[in-house]
């Protein structure tokens, strides 16, 4: 709901927990201001009574009518956002606004009370406005100069603030420009909001019926049938995996911090698996599905990575590394024909999975994640969907990388 010139917000008790709503007039920048910090007191006095929920819902409201969040996020990003897709600059404004909720949050941290707020100067000339305030008292004093504009339907937003010479705008430049010097977007978003989570791929901002955007193949795979398919579903979308032999392996480059989000998630439906499939072995070794943890490349080139699979017939648990430069070591997350058609969810330790497969503590940032179905050396078909493919700060308890016992990949194991 819009904070403008005519309307000063409040925050109003409901049988689900708090909501804003329109009150009395107002009709200066200034107002706008009184009233977010108004509705912002009731808000922090009432914190004790509401589910932790129900309070960074009705605050994350306050912060979204306040701060002129499409206009910061282009001054924020500069060049880069023109590059983003609307999903992406979406996700960038959420967690913006989050990252804006915690800083605003963070001048209660000593007291459990919203400071004391003084109105200094005003300097308004049409449509902009630059207020001065006095935040706090004593020591803690601090001095804010916020800058607003007003839009065209008549509603001021603040462009920017100043706390004792530091300006907003210029801060979270700088948060976002370290890790976008060394990872990828999505670990930048994650750090940005201080989410659990990185999302590596959930294909939302991919069109339907389509590869997804961003992600490649080998070169020796040019001219095969990329037997993938972005789906949509009661509103989800996800990647349709029909392997008829072709064999592709459809890969995506992102790279996040493994000490910092150490765990994997994802999830996958098999609706059919390859017959006699068996990973062990070169002329059986398909997967109704696998996804690629990609840690590192040796030399530039040669890869080393964990491939979770679903498996035909080896047991959950087995791991092995077939023979051959930049094979993978595959980790047998589900098997068999019990869950077929079912959405299922899965969750590993990857730091754990490294070292317990190659035998040696992880590079610290992961570069890539890659998807294969495949069902060419059994000469039958594969079909999966897959989806949500996370890397976690934290994990339930018990969570390990899913080896349990390594299986000899030679003529001994055929007995």
């Amino acid at each position: 709901m819009a904070l403008g010139p005519l309307t000063v917000l409040v925050l109003v008790s409901t049988p689900l927990g708090v909501r804003v709503a329109p009150a009395h007039p107002a009709d200066e920048p200034h107002s706008t201001l009184e009233a977010f910090y108004r509705s912002w007191t009731d808000l922090v006095g009432r914190r004790e009574s509401l589910e932790p929920a129900a309070f960074d819902s009705a605050f994350a409201v306050l912060v979204d009518s306040l701060f002129a969040l499409d206009s910061l996020g282009p001054a924020i990003l500069e060049r880069r956002w023109k590059d983003l897709n609307p999903v992406d600059r979406m996700r960038f404004r959420r967690a913006l606004a989050r990252a804006i909720q915690h800083r605003v949050m963070g001048f209660t941290e000593a007291t459990g009370k919203v400071p004391k707020l003084s109105l200094g100067d005003v300097e308004a000339s049409g449509n902009a406005a630059t207020l001065q305030y006095a935040v706090g008292e004593g020591r803690g004093r601090a001095s804010l100069a916020v800058s607003m504009f007003r839009k065209t339907d008549g509603t001021w937003r603040v462009r920017d603030v100043n706390v004792d010479g530091q300006s907003m705008e210029e801060y979270y430049r700088h948060v976002v420009r370290r890790p976008l010097r060394s990872y990828s977007f999505a670990y930048m978003i994650a750090r940005l909001g201080d989410y659990p989570y990185i999302i590596l791929e959930d294909f939302e901002s991919s069109p339907t019926d389509t590869l997804p955007p961003g992600w490649g193949w080998k070169g020796s795979d040019n001219d095969k049938r990329k037997p993938y398919r972005v789906r949509e579903e009661n509103g989800n979308k996800y990647l349709e995996a029909t392997d008829r032999g072709e064999s592709v392996i459809l890969g995506k480059d992102i790279k996040w911090n493994l000490r910092e989000y150490p765990y994997v998630s994802f999830r996958w439906r098999v609706h059919e698996i390859p017959k006699g499939g068996d990973e062990r072995f070169d002329e059986t070794v398909d997967s109704a599905a696998g996804i690629y943890f990609v840690y590192r490349r040796l030399l530039g080139k040669i890869p080393q990575s964990v491939k979770y699979v679903w498996s035909s017939t080896l047991p959950v648990g087995s791991a092995m590394l077939r023979d051959g430069v930049g094979k993978p070591w595959m980790v047998v997350a589900d098997s068999g024909t019990d869950h077929l058609g079912e959405w299922r969810t899965y969750v590993f330790n990857l730091a754990d999975a490294y070292e317990k497969t190659f035998g040696r503590r992880p590079p610290s940032k992961p570069i890539g994640i890659g998807v294969l179905s495949d069902a060419n050396s059994t000469h039958s078909h594969a079909y999966a969907d897959y989806d949500d493919i996370r890397a976690l700060r934290e994990a339930p308890p018990g969570v390990t990388g899913g080896v349990e016992r390594i299986l000899p990949t030679n003529e001994h194991a055929r007995r």
